[in-house]
């Protein structure tokens, strides 16, 4: 018998999510949601994979709930979005505890709620491993959303928070695992909640959006190298950072030299940060930073954008291709 059954378990979603908003017509209960949004609507989709995207050694199901939702909602953070509602399928094995289940529920709907978005469907299903589709519907703060093609030669790029950090808390993690007599250094605190516990950058990416300042915007999820790639290809543009530029979290260097492995690395090729990258309008940096106030802290101008294709890292007076160079699943 399975430890789980799929009728209590929609029956208790449906009861953790009811919520009655006049823009949700027909929510969790019918063989499709209807919703009332009447304006243009963003659409982002996101798998999560047992043994591929995520471990439950370490990640703990509360937490792998968050970040199953996050990871979408920053998707939604990158086109400068409101989230507004979920649908979310599952695939769980059957032997699989409910109390498990109810956790990482639990996980995913504080994740919800942080950000005001309703859990309107979805499906489950038995199966080998654990798998979480996760999707996410929005509307833009403007007009019209940002796209990663708007880059133009002359722009400046900027980042938001620091880079790096979830890459190295998940290696943390992992060596941890590998070697549980290792003794946690307090500082790696802050990376492994990087990686465990990410927070989309919804509420700054509306900012960014509405300043008109900002020509194109990306998250990062697959490492700067990559993702930045992405904004140049789609503006057919280069891109030159520079090493000195790059932000990161003052216990990175430590970690690293722990691991044996490159701060820069970490930084440019690690993925999940969940962070944005974009581009601001030529001539106009200085008035970016008096738009932002006191939120300039969070964002850091590390290059510019340039004629030619690809994304090149200046490091002690030298630029070499780093284009799409990031983590691949």
């Amino acid at each position: 018998m399975a430890a789980w059954s799929e009728r209590k378990l929609i029956s208790r979603i449906q009861k953790a999510a009811a919520i009655h908003r006049s823009d949700v017509l027909l929510s969790i209960g019918d063989d499709c949601c209807e919703l009332a949004t009447g304006v243009s609507t963003l659409i982002s989709t996101d798998t999560l994979v047992e043994s591929v995207h995520f471990d439950t050694s370490f990640h703990l199901p509360y937490l792998l709930g968050r970040k199953a939702i996050a990871v979408n909602l920053s998707d939604i953070a990158a086109m400068g979005g409101i989230p507004r509602f979920a649908l979310l399928s599952l695939c769980l094995p059957e032997e699989l505890e409910q109390e498990w289940i109810d956790t990482w529920m639990d996980g995913a709907l504080s994740m919800l709620h942080e950000f005001d978005c309703v859990l309107v469907g979805g499906d489950t299903v038995k199966g080998n491993n654990l798998v979480f589709t996760v999707t996410v519907l929005g509307i833009p703060v403007n007009e019209g959303a940002l796209y990663r093609t708007g880059a133009g030669i002359g722009d400046s790029v900027w980042v938001t928070g620091v880079l790096g950090s979830a890459g190295a808390g998940l290696e943390l993690l992992k060596n941890r695992k590998k070697n549980p007599e290792t003794v946690d250094n307090e500082a790696w605190e802050t990376l492994y909640e990087a990686h465990l516990n990410p927070l989309p950058r919804v509420h700054l990416g509306q900012k960014l959006a509405r300043s008109g300042y900002v020509t194109a915007m990306q998250d990062i999820s697959d490492g700067i190298a990559t993702d930045l790639a992405h904004i140049c290809r789609a503006s057919k543009v280069s891109a030159t950072i520079d090493s000195e530029l790059l932000p990161m979290h003052g216990s990175l260097l430590q970690a690293a030299a722990f691991l044996h492995m490159s701060p820069t690395m970490f930084m440019l090729r690690s993925g999940e940060d969940y962070q944005l990258v974009f581009t601001v309008r030529e001539g106009k940096g200085k008035s970016f930073v008096e738009y932002m106030g006191e939120d300039k802290r969070l964002v850091t101008n590390i290059g510019s954008v340039t004629s030619g294709e690809g994304v090149y890292l200046l490091k002690n007076g030298k630029a070499r291709d780093i284009s799409f160079q990031g983590y691949e699943h």
